[in-house]
């Protein structure tokens, strides 16, 4: 799913400092200054942290805490004069500590501001309602308790399903043929306070919710059932507007598209998918939105006639509505975009250049992969959580949920990209071992995992590849991972235990664990977290890649079409084509044959291992 941490903005109390102070000050003093503020910003940030929250990294020769910095409202001379000075003081503190003390630092953990970045708090998911993920600065409250969810109607939170099929299973249930509170109407909603808005981190947010819509789900009013954001001001008070989506096209184009007549019977037809928006606050005096979901004219049979929402998400987005139409979707500067290698960037955000010597949830969101657009694929998705019912990496039965923060870690070797990744599944996913025989009676578990996997920068294509055939006869894959999602889940060849079709055996998530204990996909993830809705609208995200390096994408290839069926510019044998904002790249293909890559269309890195 997450960037989750549950980090919290540092406030150096009884500590101020003017700009005319800075702008005047000796470099001796600036550079002494310098080192209090560091030190004060890591102390203060330690104590600050509840036990178990994933800390943020230290910046050599950071002046002013992100936090600090937003609450001053530099202006741009005032901005440019620090960045001098942290320059000068980052050059003099290069030379005057020891690599030792350097790693030290580089191992403490204040927070990064708000934006691009930003820390996301994770409301538990072990209360009875959806998981609820906030990007910093925004809170549910200014105590920033428990959220509060407001239900009306025909609505029930609580558990979703039979909790001993599916686990992960808690959230809000829209009931669209119960009448429930008796109004002789199938209608209701759901909502979430949000508060802490601020034009200084930016007007534009994105706002998601993980849904399941059942078979049997219907309403008969047009345009539900619809997400909504509504905006207020004064700390809530006064209404000012909204803005809503539907979410019945893109529900009926999923029952359609995603359609896989091999998957178990006794699912159903039913998955995961995310669904939301982005939007820009109305005015920049919007401090508090209220987040909904409703429905009105249910209609239908009682039996499988809900829809789910198990998980609720907001954080801030680049602001770029001085440079682009208000319309166009929001991208980090070209200014600020920092090559590292291939197509991959770090997005500076008017900072440091320096590039971290690791991405994880607290800046997955400045790790920026280049196509058409920059895509931010490991945003939302370097945290996870270790399940009751879980294996340990010892071997041990997991106990009760535990927040993971750090599941998967990002670093750049040479002409690599380094993932190391606990495999943890983000996402709800069927409870294993299958002792009820929901689906096919998997009597493995799902195990935390410690992966290192290796992707060359410049993929290269194999002279020599070879593409399955109809039963991988000819082994152009091996069985185990042959690949990795932006997760940090790895994806497999379709088949278990060498020809068995693996598309019936697995959950709503598209998943279930191997006889190692590896949780793993053979078919499309529906489930995972991408920067962008994928609704079919436009070309889908980036979800993950094959382990010659080369990008697998999403269903679609633009508007209302799928890579699969595509005429114009067909997929081959190994699920890939060229275009020339991607170069080449795999497509799944959901209800055909070889569901995620048909081979290895470049050269695999050999010094991946599974840890």
């Amino acid at each position: 799913m997450p960037d989750n941490d549950g980090s919290r903005t540092i406030i150096l109390e009884g500590f101020q400092v003017s700009t005319m102070q800075i702008r005047g000050i000796s470099i001796k003093r600036f550079v002494a200054l310098a080192l209090f503020c560091a030190f004060s910003a890591v102390v203060g940030y330690v104590l600050a942290q509840p036990p178990g929250a994933g800390p943020g990294r230290f910046e050599l020769g950071r002046l002013l805490p992100p936090g600090i910095r937003d609450q001053l409202n530099l202006d741009p001379d005032q901005a440019r004069g620090i960045a001098a000075l942290e320059q000068v003081a980052r050059e003099k503190l290069e030379r005057i500590l020891t690599p030792e003390q350097k790693l030290i630092l580089s191992n403490s953990r204040p927070p990064f501001g708000p934006g691009r970045g930003s820390d996301i708090q994770v409301r538990p998911s072990n209360k009875p309602g959806p998981t609820l993920s906030v990007g910093a600065p925004l809170t549910v409250n200014k105590n920033n308790d428990e959220p509060k969810i407001e239900i009306k109607g025909d609505i029930i939170e609580g558990v979703l399903g039979d909790i001993a099929r599916e686990g992960g299973m808690r959230g809000v249930r829209l009931l669209s043929a119960v009448d429930r509170n008796t109004d002789g109407q199938h209608a209701g909603s759901a909502s979430w306070t949000i508060e802490g808005l601020k034009p200084s981190v930016g007007r534009w947010y994105s706002f998601r919710v993980r849904a399941l819509v059942q078979d049997g789900f219907k309403v008969e009013k047009a345009g539900f059932p619809r997400l909504t954001v509504s905006f207020f001001r004064d700390n809530g008070t006064i209404s000012l507007d909204q803005i809503s989506k539907s979410m019945s096209d893109a529900m009926l184009r999923d029952r359609d598209n995603l359609k896989d007549e091999g998957t178990n019977k006794n699912l159903g037809a039913a998955t995961w998918r995310w669904h939301g928006f982005e939007f820009r606050t109305p005015f920049p005096e919007v401090d508090t939105v209220k987040l909904s979901i409703s429905f009105e004219g249910g209609a239908g049979a009682p039996q499988e006639s809900e829809l789910w929402i198990s998980e609720v998400a907001i954080r801030p987005i680049p602001d770029r509505s001085a440079v682009e139409p208000i319309q166009a979707r929001p991208f980090p500067a070209k200014e600020d975009l920092v090559p590292i290698a291939g197509r991959w960037y770090y997005d500076s955000a008017g900072g440091s250049r320096s590039l971290p010597t690791r991405f994880d949830h607290t800046n997955a969101g400045r790790l920026v992969y280049m196509t058409d657009k920059p895509e931010t694929p490991f945003a939302g998705n370097m945290s996870s959580w270790l399940r009751r019912g879980y294996l340990d990496q010892k071997g041990q039965p997991v106990e009760q949920d535990q927040y993971v923060p750090e599941a998967v870690v990002i670093s750049f070797e040479g002409k690599q990209l380094v993932m190391r990744s606990r495999n943890l599944p983000n996402h709800p996913t069927g409870v294993f071992p299958d002792r009820s025989r929901w689906l096919d009676g998997n009597p493995n578990i799902i195990r935390d995992q410690s992966y290192t996997w290796r992707l060359p920068l410049e993929p290269k294509e194999n002279p020599r590849h070879i593409a399955m055939d109809e039963r991988n006869s000819n082994r152009a894959l091996p069985m185990g991972p042959i690949g990795v999602a932006t997760n940090g889940v790895v994806f497999f060849n379709p088949f278990d235990h060498g020809t068995v079709d693996a598309v019936w055996r697995l959950d709503r998530c598209c998943g279930h664990p191997s006889p190692g204990q590896e949780y793993h996909y053979h078919k499309y993830p529906v489930c995972i977290n991408t920067p962008w809705v994928d609704d079919g609208a436009v070309h889908s995200p980036l979800i993950g890649f094959a382990f010659d390096g080369f990008p697998v994408y999403g269903p679609y290839e633009e508007a209302g079409k799928l890579a699969r069926d595509h005429v114009g510019n067909p997929l081959n044998a190994f699920n890939l084509h060229n275009d020339p904002a991607r170069g080449p790249h795999y497509h799944v293909t959901p209800g055909k044959y070889p569901h995620i890559i048909g081979g290895y269309w470049g050269v695999t890195e050999p010094q991946r291992r599974r840890g």
